[in-house]
Parts: structure tokens; C-alpha cells; sequence
């Protein structure tokens, strides 16, 4: 597997890439994401794609007919807007949606992202990727979410370690009105 990030170097490439990423999405996970998700990278251009807290990666595999899309992450201001992965489901768990998720988190510092509770799929997908639950909220249209976000290397296992075990002492920075 490889993943790659999606950047907008011509205008002609960018419509291509930007319509075949469009498709595979509504294919894929049309009906699992929120349409606001899809609104976002059907209006995504070359500047909005270049802007921080913004990225958009496909993971690849190679067979005997060449290579194939074999999945998609895109993230919007650190995941606040958008956080969407969609994996074809011939590839489903095989750890390319955590491995894609690691790598958005790896490139951007820090993410978060909303699943909904019954979505268990996302769910495990997240936690794998090291994400944690932070807060159950409600979507926009009043549906609860549980509300993930990445940490520090080692903050999560050394509070499960207990009070005893050397932690991390890296400050967490929280919104008005959240908590951990």
C-alpha cells in the first residue's frame, strides 16, 4: 500500500483527480458520511487544499491490472469542518482507514473527528489509529457523535499506567466549555 497526498498542481490535473476523488467518495461512503462532508470536497480548490489544517491523501495498491484506489482521507481545519476516510469495500479491515488516519495525524500535528455511536467501524478504526474519545455531542442535525481526537505520543498509556508510572506532562489544549 502506498499513500500519497493529493495537491493541486495544474488546473486540467486537478479537475480530473478532484472529479475521480469525488466519485470514489460518493461510491464508497455516500451513504455512511454526512452530505455536508461530500458539499466540502466538491468545493475544495487548489487554494482551499493548500490552506493549514488541511489534507487530502489516498492510499493505493498495485495488482496485475495496475494501481487502484483503495482508499481516501480528508481533513479540513485539523478535522473541525471535515475528518472523512472512505475505504472500497474489497479492502476493508485491513487497517487501511487507521493506517491513513496515523498518516493525516503524522502530517497535521493533531486531528479530530466525530463518529456517530453506532457506526462501530469508524469507531474501531479510530481507536486504532490512537485517537481517543473526548466528548459525546450532537451533529447538525441533532444526531449524537462521539467526538475522537489524537494526543501526544505516550499521553494515553501513561495515564492508564497509573498513578505510580513516570506520564507525559505535555499540555492538552481544550476549547471553552470542553473537557477530557
Amino acid at each position: 500500500m502506498r499513500i500519497s497526498s493529493v495537491y493541486a498542481v495544474g488546473s486540467a490535473q486537478w479537475s480530473r483527480q478532484h472529479g475521480a476523488l469525488l466519485a470514489f467518495l460518493r461510491r464508497h461512503a455516500g451513504q455512511r458520511i454526512p452530505p455536508e462532508c461530500l458539499q466540502t470536497l466538491a468545493d475544495l480548490t487548489p487554494g482551499r487544499l493548500a490552506a493549514p489544517g488541511t489534507s487530502l491523501l489516498t492510499a493505493t495498491l498495485r495488482d496485475q491490472l495496475g494501481t487502484e484506489l483503495a482508499a481516501l482521507s480528508l481533513v479540513t481545519d485539523y478535522g473541525k469542518e471535515v475528518c472523512v476516510i472512505a475505504v472500497h469495500p474489497l479492502y476493508r479491515d485491513k487497517g487501511i482507514g487507521a493506517s491513513l488516519m496515523r498518516e493525516q495525524v503524522k502530517r497535521l500535528g493533531t486531528i479530530e473527528c466525530c463518529v456517530a455511536p453506532e457506526h462501530a467501524a469508524g469507531l474501531k478504526m479510530c481507536f486504532n489509529a490512537g485517537l481517543a474519545a473526548v466528548a459525546l455531542t450532537r451533529s447538525a442535525s441533532g444526531a449524537p457523535v462521539l467526538r475522537l481526537r489524537s494526543f501526544p505520543a505516550g499521553f494515553l498509556r501513561a495515564e492508564a499506567a497509573g498513578p505510580d508510572a513516570e506520564r507525559d506532562r505535555s499540555t492538552i489544549l481544550l476549547q471553552e466549555g470542553e473537557s477530557l
